[in-house]
């Protein structure tokens, strides 16, 4: 069929402007295009359902002249990726569930030529039980679909070849990986095996005869049933995919091996041999291993962020010594020939482990490459000033937010690749501010919303296959909208979101108690890892007599108050009245009935007995304490010594620190942040190059959620922030506690704010460079001073 096309494109060619031509294709192209059916799902006669597997497929196409486009609509399940002519040119699709499958957009012309053409796609299915928890699958197979009718024959379907790729599998389950770790839980993608010997090298360009296992796909899908997949396309850009540094040998027991991977080395016959690279910084990437010779040979690849001691515990990170690597790993298996391994999924590490035993050949071990992958955020900010300790944490967690940011957020990118609403919420301030690319965090707002659990709120994490019902993160979403709708124009997103919003307030509502405090709830009510274990989950927050909670209520006043603010503004005027009124009743309890006169602080629970950092912060917050209060609090529940509390208040994580933070700026004590951060300070004695989980023997090494600094060095410190929904308009309040210098780019809807503040002979000198079309007032020690020009030098008093 598409030689017929190309004969009648031919032809038009050489009768240009002929009325003949123009008959002809009138009359033909129809009949031609009724011939061509629709796309379909398609996969292996011999695959059942959603057994792991690895498959290839191929379609042929003749071209007498190369398109100018050629879009196409590409899906699968679990994952493609797609080349052209031998030639990578997409993967995907986007991580999503069955009811908002994602499609790819591709233009195919850039890798065309006259002539033949290959269009190939290596599809896998890892998804139950070796893929990621974040992977949702009905069953294998693939979607290919032309958006132009005149290459309507390369839809999925009759054409198209399928042949099994024998030579690489995925490792069933995590079992090995979660005992190997001493039972820290791991729920990323599996282990990959490639066995040279039985893989099929050129299967993107060379022959489709029956006798190298190619076979016609077939129906993915019976067709008298239901489709499973509801197809829509990607809101989000390609995923990064580029060449970085490998790194350098740090310990090897063959000495000629520190050349690698700058230079190639040989490995001789019947050696056991481990190569152990440290890259200095973590990556998320697709390790490239490029080997020849050394038939048998088995070469294990193992990443790591960081190594372990003898007791299993992690100390300074770039620590070498006796320390041994652990973690998730790849197995290459070589063939004698000249081969190239790739995973087909991308890992995590800051080091990397060649372990490789030969047989009875010497393997030449030629290259390690890199190639970076994650969501393609450009870095329009930055932050420089006089302490180099900030500038260091503002990098680092930069590079953390980037490593677990890919076709969703994610807690970890090693570890779990969920994409949790408490940690994304913070996420999405990071992106905000620092590149101003808010299309993940639309992403994010739109699948947390996605799914309807206990008859109103949302999963803990999502996309996932499975079950994890957090009720408070049900509220932090709402949080996550409103902080949306501080910082971006587009109220559609907003708008689109409180129905499901409302669900959730309703949700919550059955819980609430004659005396306007919550009671317990059926679901997980996390608010934070500290003050109990992963078996003690319903210690922290604490229940009174009567099982009611202030806690769990400040959370659920807090999306009250952020309901009633976007009903009334983009929504439903009379229910933003009716939140507004119900926030107003629950603060008047909570203050009654949770404050602590002997304390001076907000308690847990009824009973005056249980006080925690994240109660007052909270209350601060939303204003359940007053302006005065609010400032006496502060010292109560904090030491001055980064996040820590004082004895007989249970202390926040890093994650929650963030909310500390903002309580500090709430209360008027901006200026004593940067004593928060002496807890991060701390860290960089470790030698981090990404944020921890948690303090102590953390799991996690690239843990997003204590990135929140880098969002509030620009925020806070830098002191850019909106001023109106949409950031129509800014405020400039710095916070810059004992700083004398800094020079700061804070990314805007409108463009780029940078300020550069000094501060000399008890004057600050500031320089504002604002976008004009997004008015902005400087505030300083207590006093606005509009900025009427693109660029305004103030000259004021220090303090």
């Amino acid at each position: 069929m598409i030689r017929i096309f190309t004969v009648l494109r031919r032809a038009v060619s050489l009768a240009a402007g002929s009325l003949t031509a123009a008959l002809v294709l009138l009359f033909l192209l129809p009949c031609a295009r009724a011939a061509v059916p629709d796309p379909v799902w398609i996969s292996h006669p011999d695959v059942d359902g959603k057994s792991s597997v690895v498959l290839h497929l191929r379609r042929s196409l003749d071209l007498a002249a190369k398109p100018n486009s050629l879009m196409a609509q590409v899906s699968a399940d679990n994952r493609f990726i797609l080349y052209v002519n031998g030639e990578r040119v997409a993967s995907g699709p986007a991580t999503s569930d069955l009811a908002h499958w994602r499609y790819e957009r591709i233009d195919l012309a850039p890798f065309l030529r006259v002539g033949s053409n290959e269009i190939a796609a290596v599809v896998w299915n890892f998804s139950t039980p070796s893929g990621p928890l974040s992977q949702i699958s009905a069953r294998t197979g693939f979607y290919f679909k032309a958006e132009d009718d005149t290459y309507a024959a390369l839809n999925s379907g009759p054409g198209w070849k399928v042949r099994l790729d024998r030579g690489h599998r995925s490792e069933s389950g995590f079992g090995q990986i979660n005992k190997q770790l001493k039972g820290r839980y791991y729920v990323a993608s599996a282990p990959e095996t490639i066995n040279a010997a039985t893989a099929d090298w050129n299967w993107a360009t060379g022959s489709l005869l029956p006798d190298g296992g190619w076979r016609d796909a077939v129906a993915a899908i019976d067709p008298a049933r239901p489709v499973p997949w509801t197809l829509t396309a990607d809101p989000l850009p390609e995923m990064a995919y580029a060449n970085v540094d490998s790194g350098q040998v740090v310990r090897t027991d063959l000495a000629a091996a520190q050349v690698f991977p700058q230079r190639p080395v040989t490995i001789p016959a019947r050696r056991h041999v481990k190569i152990l690279i440290d890259r200095g910084d973590m990556v998320a990437a697709y390790p490239v291993l490029s080997v020849a010779g050394g038939q048998g040979a088995v070469i294990k690849l193992t990443y790591a962020e960081a190594l372990y001691d003898a007791n299993n515990k992690k100390g300074v990170r770039d620590e070498v010594g006796d320390r041994v690597i652990k973690g998730i790993y790849d197995t290459f298996v070589a063939d004698g020939e000249a081969r190239t391994f790739e995973t087909l999924r991308w890992r995590v590490w800051r080091f990397v482990e060649v372990d490789v035993q030969t047989m009875e050949a010497p393997l030449t071990l030629q290259s390690l490459r890199t190639c970076e992958t994650g969501y393609p955020f450009q870095q329009h900010a930055s932050f420089r000033s006089n302490d180099p300790a900030l500038d260091r944490i503002w990098n680092i967690g930069w590079r953390t937010a980037r490593i677990d940011a890919h076709e969703t957020y994610m807690d970890s990118a090693y570890w779990e690749q969920l994409q949790y609403v408490g940690d994304t919420r913070l996420q999405a301030l990071i992106s905000y501010a620092v590149s101003g690319d808010a299309r993940l965090a639309i992403n994010a707002i739109d699948a947390l919303g996605w799914p309807d659990r206990e008859g109103g709120l949302t999963e803990g994490a999502y996309p996932s296959r499975g079950r994890n019902v957090i009720a408070p993160f049900s509220l932090l979403w709402i949080g996550m909208i409103d902080d949306y709708y501080l910082r971006q124009p587009d109220v559609s997103v907003v708008t689109r979101n409180l129905p499901r919003a409302r669900r959730v307030l309703d949700w919550y509502a059955k819980y609430l108690h004659p005396s306007n405090l919550l009671g317990k709830n059926p679901t997980w009510n996390f608010v934070d890892w500290i003050g109990q274990t992963a078996t003690q989950r319903d210690v922290f927050p604490s229940y009174d007599g009567n099982d009611e909670s202030c806690l769990t209520t400040l959370f659920y006043l807090g999306a009250l108050q952020q309901m009633a603010r976007m009903e009334r503004d983009v929504g439903d005027p009379q229910a933003g009245v009716d939140d507004a009124s119900r926030a107003a009743e629950i603060k008047a309890s909570l203050r009654a009935k949770c404050w602590s006169p002997s304390r001076g602080l907000f308690a847990d629970d009824p009973s005056l007995t249980k006080f925690s950092q994240h109660g007052n912060a909270l209350a601060i917050i939303y204003d359940v304490a007053t302006p005065e209060e609010a400032r006496a609090i502060m010292p109560r529940i904090t030491t001055g010594q980064g996040i820590a509390a004082p004895e007989g208040v249970i202390p926040t994580s890093y994650y929650f620190a963030w909310y500390l933070a903002q309580a500090s700026v709430h209360a008027g004590l901006g200026d004593q942040y940067l004593t928060l951060l002496q807890t991060w300070r701390d860290l960089l004695s470790l030698n981090f190059s990404t944020w921890p989980e948690e303090r102590g023997d953390t799991r996690s090494d690239t843990h997003a959620w204590s990135a929140h600094p880098t969002a509030d060095l620009l925020e806070v410190v830098a002191g850019v922030g909106p001023a109106a929904p949409g950031y129509k308009r800014a405020r400039i309040t710095p916070h810059l506690g004992t700083l004398t210098q800094l020079d700061a780019v804070v990314q805007t809807p409108a463009g780029p704010v940078s300020v550069s503040y000094r501060v000399a002979r008890g004057k600050l000198m500031a320089t504002i460079n604002r976008p004009e079309t997004l008015p902005a007032v400087f505030s300083w020690r207590g006093r606005d001073y509009p900025l009427k020009e693109k660029s305004t030098s103030l000259r004021l008093p220090a303090k």
